[in-house]
């Protein structure tokens, strides 16, 4: 869709404070040139929409997430920087709704539109707005922020907005490995393994990529994969009966979640039918820093991987029960939780740039193509399940209601299908990111039922 159809972008411009403040990009640096990093996220408001006002909320945003004004600055080291305040107006496109779910299909063509790093800005805001009612869409780089800032970051838009006032913060990010818990170091072996990387690296060509190569790259990436979206509800009632049931089982609803995604995948994609599915489940940090981040964008974010097939003999119970034990097996371990943090914390910036590359840009360069082999760059077969849980926001503010949120987890070239789940207003809604050259629309359909049946008939046992 022709972005002048959403009419123009800030009709005042927004002026950039006097000094630049750089802050060194350490957790988010493998999201810099992943061409496959978009985080989606929607609210639906009731009530009045009011362009300039919207407008005006945004400028305010400088204050309460300097960040947001950034642009990136990458030094000859590869070492790279977020330059707050560098970027002086945010990107904004309203449209008078013309249809339900108008903001799905932008949703899923900003997924083929990438970001100009160096330029700014990092985030693009749509609203489609009736007379009683508006939908905002923030297409947002990875590199501002994990699911949970994101969505404190559009809370915040909606308090702004509704003419409340919100504190001026300091942004802070993890900066170094010294942020990291003392038990969360890197194991002998997995160091020898990234100091070989290293190693073969330096002792290459060591090719730089700048914007020009990375937008080549993310075009050919998206030739390659077409992502798809879709979502599903899950109404407070169905909520209600889930949570009650898994706390009779002494079992969360996240396991709970990943169980029903596992079983789905296997019965309805042939291809995990007979083997054991990879899931990521990417896990909040932010308790376990030496530093608390107090609500700032920033990527604080680790995640665990788990493999496991469904035993169609056993119910669903039991099946949960196993994979409660292998969730639970790497969260007592605070190695496994910040194991990818610590191998990328250890990476040459140039070589994590590079392995994506390897992958889709043509790079021959040895340590990157194993890099990319290492980390499943080029492979995808892998699924993630990425829940925000509860979001304790209250739905209420000013004049405004929220009356839904959905989230869409950002597909990553190692995988092919990912859940993004978020509950708000004691309603679940679970966004699909899939790729539709190995999941069909209609596959991936057939497994958001078998989720859904899975959860709700389980769900049901518990009043028989």
């Amino acid at each position: 869709m022709d972005r002048i159809a959403f009419g123009s972008t800030f009709a005042e411009s927004i002026k950039a404070k006097s000094m630049k403040t750089n802050l060194r990009i350490f957790t988010e640096r493998p999201h810099l040139r992943n061409p496959s990093l978009m985080v989606l996220m929607k609210l639906s408001v009731d009530g009045h929409f009011d362009k300039s006002c919207f407008e005006k909320a945004l400028q305010k945003l400088k204050d309460v997430h300097p960040l947001l004004y950034s642009s990136i600055f990458i030094n000859d080291d590869g070492d790279a920087f977020y330059q707050e305040n560098a970027v002086q107006q945010l990107e904004l496109y309203c449209a008078k709704r013309e249809y339900p779910n108008q903001w799905m299909e932008v949703a899923e063509s900003e997924n083929k539109k990438p970001f100009n790093c160096e330029k700014g800005s990092l985030i693009r805001f749509f609203v489609f707005y009736s007379d009683t009612d508006f939908d905002i869409l923030a297409a947002v780089h990875h590199l501002l922020g994990d699911g949970d800032a994101i969505a404190r970051l559009l809370w915040d838009v909606m308090c702004l907005y509704a003419g409340n006032n919100l504190p001026v913060q300091e942004q802070t990010l993890i900066s170094n490995e010294n942020d990291f818990p003392p038990k969360a170091r890197l194991s002998f072996p997995a160091k020898m393994l990234i100091r070989s990387l290293n190693t073969t690296w330096n002792k290459g060509t060591q090719p730089r990529f700048g914007e020009k190569e990375f937008q080549e790259m993310f075009n050919q990436y998206h030739q390659l994969a077409d992502i798809g979206l879709s979502y599903s509800t899950i109404n407070k009632s169905e909520i209600d009966g889930l949570h009650n049931v898994c706390k009779a089982h002494g079992l969360t609803v996240n396991t709970a979640l990943v169980t029903a995604f596992i079983g789905a995948m296997q019965e309805e994609y042939p291809d995990s039918s007979d083997k054991k599915l990879n899931v990521g489940i990417p896990i909040n940090i932010r308790k376990q820093l030496s530093f608390s981040p107090n609500g700032c964008l920033g990527s604080f974010a680790s995640a665990i991987k788990i493999a496991y097939k469904y035993d169609s003999k056993k119910d669903f119970w039991q099946n949960a029960v196993l994979v409660n034990k292998k969730i639970k097996a790497k969260m007592k371990s605070t190695q496994a939780q910040w194991l990818l943090l610590n191998i990328y914390a250890r990476m040459n910036p140039l070589l994590i740039d590079a392995m994506y590359f390897a992958a889709y840009g043509g790079c021959n360069d040895k340590a990157a193509q194993k890099a990319a082999s290492m980390l499943s760059i080029d492979n995808a077969s892998d699924t993630a399940v990425s829940n925000l849980g509860r979001l304790n926001f209250n739905s209420q503010i000013g004049a405004y209601s929220i009356r839904d949120w959905v989230f869409f987890a950002p597909k990553a070239p190692g995988s092919y299908a990912v859940l993004g789940v978020a509950t708000f207003n004691d309603t679940m809604q679970i966004g699909y990111s899939f790729d539709r050259k190995i999941i069909s629309s209609a596959m991936l359909g057939n497994i958001q039922s078998k989720l859904l049946y899975l959860l709700k008939t389980s769900s049901c046992q518990l009043h028989e």
